[in-house]
């Protein structure tokens, strides 16, 4: 490559002062005027640029369908940005002494040319001269070589620019001449223009390692106003530590020189929509998997400035960038965000017709769904149940997950949903995904489990706290198959979920006949629930988590479900029936299933008292009562409890009651033993067993799961920094399988896949062979006395009150 003798000839008729701000009255958002420049007075087009029929936008401020500034990590991509540095720099006029130093420039013989490769040698000593003039030229010359590098029009194979010299020298100048504006921005320009080509930015990063002081005085320049010298320095700053090979060093030195207190405040200042995607940027690889870095971020109101850009700015690029970045501090900082208003600004976004920026604003919304905010949200509440339909899988799903966060504990966002036909859209959505899930397999049906998910989640939180919340259990539970197919299933989100919207909607009289009636093929509720049980049971001694559910909350939901509906004398026959089969009679050393939960050393003191409350009720009921009369370990567990009244009263209190009915059905097959009586009136005589006990069941041992949980991770998971695909702690490499239910190889074999027309379905296959007729029904109005003493049981995993939880983070 040979330079053009027109560039490097000296022209007369050119005034230095003319050429050398060229850039900066186009460019810069800060007028020359302002920060002591000085306006040119004409500028000289070079015929090269005229080649070149777009605009990128970035020094006249317009629009344009150039490539973006930032379309790529790539340093080349920023040349699109700087329309004006394409343009080849003329020299400046000189002296005939200065002039006599550029003489010994070789040129070729044949052409009478200047060579690049001698130039640059030279090029590099002249711009040590103590002539400031003559340095001024000689730099420009550099910077005009350099262009030429990364011009495609002219540009060579092979690159000119290699000895690292030449790098340390544009140090020195960015250094030592702080006092010359024009020396450092064609310093600054010869550094963009090297790292236009990944050689170049091989070359300055190697010069890096060997004198970390470059990215020091590249750093001091950024808050360099004349002459906009700190657009030069943003964008070579970004070029270098962008790079993914040798980046990480000089991120080190940047993060070391407090470069995120330099570059922040332009945030605000910058004017220009296509400076500040390399400025976000800039930020991000500054901030990244440092907290240090976040915390100095968040000191200088970073966030703040975040949400005023995507408040007041238009650019998709710019947006996106921005979103990008406040999705790393929506864990970080995710109080503030919200305190901010950030949910309502980023609401906003979601009717966006660009898709990614859409996506990226709701992976920042859900990550901050869960903190509790005084703001209205019925903009975002709306847009969400727009776009829980999406076509677009990952939409629909992070949709789901935040309206669930929202609705959760807060009753504004509930009777909003209520009142704008949420249900009814997410009963309808939840119908149309378990169709669909029947043809899904892998990673594919994975993400509509997650979205199923969200959706039973939501509707859970919907069941309860608020005024209509009768009326939603009614109209959800219209279609009791719907939930029942997901037992079936056996999968562990999709069971815990099911089961807490089943013990909401229990609680209701009205509601246990068609609980009671539904059937897929010949499987109803509670024979699915007993099996459930068991099969968990079976594996809290194997593992406590399975795919970021506790089997212990599994177990309780059961129990809690069992306690509820054996208020009704049909489900009670059910009940005592399918716990008798010899599966689930013969637990352990040959219990049934109540006693072996009792018995496991690892389940909570609230699922000991459900249990205990199961087992009274249970006693009602004759055949059973014989049950468990006969069982010498329950009553040796008992009689433990109630030695432990001072620590526990309740469930002494409860084991007591328990013991009582046992020694009270002895005594009526013992009318001939006086003294036993005497035994009875002293141990019991202070209980009445004749206390109503319809009152409390369902009003204090309820559950309220579900408030604020996390989307994107297991229950104590913090790793979710991959996919969307593990926001449930599973592994989408393997096999769609749970241990813990002995899943089979294909998805979903045992159970029907889809729903059927009516509840009765006597063609679907069952997981009993053979399998037992239970009895028949008759009516649950003569319903048993169930035991109501209990104390507040919210469940192991569950939420007491109308508050969210500790805020988890998660990426």
């Amino acid at each position: 490559m040979d330079l053009d003798p027109n560039l490097v000839n000296n022209h007369d008729d050119t005034n230095l002062s003319e050429s050398s701000f060229t850039m900066e009255q186009d460019s810069s958002s800060y007028s020359d005027n302002q920060m002591g420049g000085t306006p040119s007075a004409g500028h000289r087009k070079v015929d090269m640029w005229q080649n070149h029929n777009f605009d990128s936008g970035f020094q006249t401020m317009n629009h344009s369908e150039a490539p973006s500034i930032i379309s790529s990590l790539h340093p080349s991509s920023h040349l699109s940005g700087m329309s004006s540095m394409a343009d080849y720099e003329p020299v400046p006029n000189l002296s005939d002494q200065q002039k006599q130093k550029f003489d010994g420039i070789t040129k070729n013989p044949t052409d009478g040319q200047y060579n690049t490769v001698r130039a640059i040698p030279e090029l590099t000593m002249l711009m040590k001269d103590q002539d400031n003039e003559v340095v001024h030229k000689a730099v420009i010359l550099m910077q005009n070589i350099a262009k030429m590098e990364c011009d495609p029009l002219r540009r060579q194979n092979e690159a000119r620019i290699v000895d690292p010299r030449v790098i340390f020298t544009l140090r020195d100048l960015l250094r030592d001449k702080v006092d010359h504006p024009n020396i450092i921005r064609f310093s600054l320009g010869t550094l963009f223009n090297i790292c236009n080509r990944q050689e170049g930015i091989d070359l300055v990063t190697r010069a890096i390692s060997e004198q970390p002081d470059i990215i020091p005085n590249l750093i001091r320049h950024i808050g360099t106003f004349p002459n906009s010298i700190y657009k030069y320095a943003i964008l070579t700053m970004h070029s270098i530590l962008s790079d993914k090979q040798r980046g990480g060093q000089s991120v080190t030195i940047a993060r070391q020189q407090d470069a995120i207190i330099h570059v922040t405040p332009w945030l605000e200042a910058e004017k220009s929509e296509k400076l500040l995607p390399v400025i976000v940027d800039l930020i991000r690889v500054l901030c990244e998997k440092n907290n240090d870095q976040k915390i100095k971020f968040v000191r200088m109101g970073g966030p703040q400035k975040l949400l005023l850009i995507l408040q007041h700015r238009g650019y998709e690029n710019l947006l996106w960038r921005t979103t990008q970045l406040l999705k790393t501090f929506s864990n970080f900082d995710a109080p503030n965000l919200v305190a901010f208003g950030g949910r309502q600004i980023l609401a906003n976004l979601l009717s966006h017709g660009s898709p990614r920026l859409v996506l990226s604003t709701l992976e920042t919304l859900r990550n901050i769904s869960d903190v509790p905010s005084k703001h209205k949200e019925d903009i975002l509440l709306k847009s969400l149940l727009e776009l829980v339909n999406s076509r677009n899988a990952i939409i629909r799903l992070y949709s789901g997950q935040i309206m669930s966060n929202l609705v959760a504990n807060n009753r504004p966002n509930k009777e909003f949903m209520c009142g704008n036909h949420g249900v009814v859209n997410l009963v309808r959505a939840l119908a149309l995904a378990t169709k669909d899930m029947a043809d899904l397999r892998d990673k594919e049906a994975q993400q509509m489990e997650d979205y199923v998910e969200s959706l039973i989640c939501t509707l859970k939180n919907l069941c309860v706290g608020h005024a209509m919340s009768d009326k939603v259990q009614a109209f959800v539970f219209r279609d009791p198959a719907l939930f029942l197919h997901k037992l079936l299933t056996m999968r562990p989100l999709l069971l815990k979920h099911t089961l807490g919207l089943l013990l909401k909607v229990v609680s209701q009289n009205v509601l246990l006949a068609p609980f009671r009636l539904c059937r897929i093929g010949e499987i109803g509720f509670v024979e699915q629930l007993i099996h459930i049980l068991r099969v968990a049971c079976t594996q809290l001694n194997v593992q406590e988590v399975i795919e970021g559910v506790r089997v212990k909350d599994i177990v309780h939901l059961c129990i809690q479900i069992l306690r509820s509906i054996t208020r009704d004398q049909d489900i009670l026959n059910e009940v005592v029936f399918f716990l008798q089969t010899p599966e689930n009679s013969r637990m352990g050393d040959g219990h049934t299933l109540p006693i072996f939960v009792l018995q496991k050393a690892n389940i909570e003191e609230n699922t000991k008292s459900s249990t205990l409350a199961l087992i009274y009720n249970l006693m009602h009921h004759e055949g059973m009562a014989d049950v468990l009369d006969r069982d010498d370990t329950l009553s040796k567990m008992l009689q433990n409890v109630q030695m432990q009244s001072v620590t526990h009263p309740d469930l002494a209190n409860l084991a007591t009651n328990i013991l009582k009915m046992i020694y009270e059905k002895r005594e009526r097959s013992r009318t001939a033993y006086p003294r036993y009586n005497a035994y009875l009136e002293n141990q019991f005589g202070h209980l009445s067993m004749a206390t109503p006990r319809s009152e409390i069941l369902n009003s204090s041992g309820e559950t309220y799961e579900g408030a604020g949980e996390q989307w994107s991770q297991p229950l104590s998971d913090d790793s979710m920094a991959e996919s969307y695909c593990n926001s449930s702690g599973r592994d989408s490499s393997k096999t769609y399988n749970s241990p813990m239910y002995h899943s089979p190889a294909v998805m979903y074999p045992d159970c029907p896949t889809s729903l059927p027309e009516t509840y009765y379905d006597h063609h679907a296959p069952n997981s009993y062979h053979p399998r037992p007729t239970p009895p028949q029904y008759s009516s649950y109005e003569n319903s048993p006395p169930v035991y109501n003493d209990l104390p507040s049981n919210p469940g192991p995993s569950s939420h007491l009150s109308d508050q969210h939880p500790v805020r988890n983070h998660r990426f």
